[in-house]
């Protein structure tokens, strides 16, 4: 079940960040038809004619002890940001990291 969570968790980043890159006017957003590979996303800018690389990922952080005020409201924290880097192949190709 966990891996299935992530999965959906994963598919909802792309389209959020497919979605957030296609509201400009200028820009075309290609998708890989597998899905798989070290690239995501690629753009292209209609009026410079730059291509962009994206790889998404998931926003995640490290889990922290939740704190009970004085007052008694338990308040949930939030850790510190997990960040996951570029693979080499990933550099090699200037792939660009997008965090959703």
């Amino acid at each position: 079940m966990a891996r299935r969570k992530k999965a959906i968790v994963g598919l909802t980043t792309e389209l959020a960040a497919q979605l957030r890159l296609a509201k400009d006017p200028n820009i075309l957003v290609f998708t890989p038809l597998g899905g798989l590979g070290p690239i995501d996303i690629v753009t292209l800018n209609m009026t410079t004619g730059e291509y962009n690389a994206y790889d998404v990922k998931a926003k995640n952080y490290r889990k922290v002890d939740s704190y009970t005020a004085p007052d008694g409201y338990k308040r949930n924290l939030k850790g510190s940001f997990i960040s996951r880097g570029a693979t080499k192949e990933q550099k090699k190709l200037k792939v660009k990291i997008i965090y959703e």
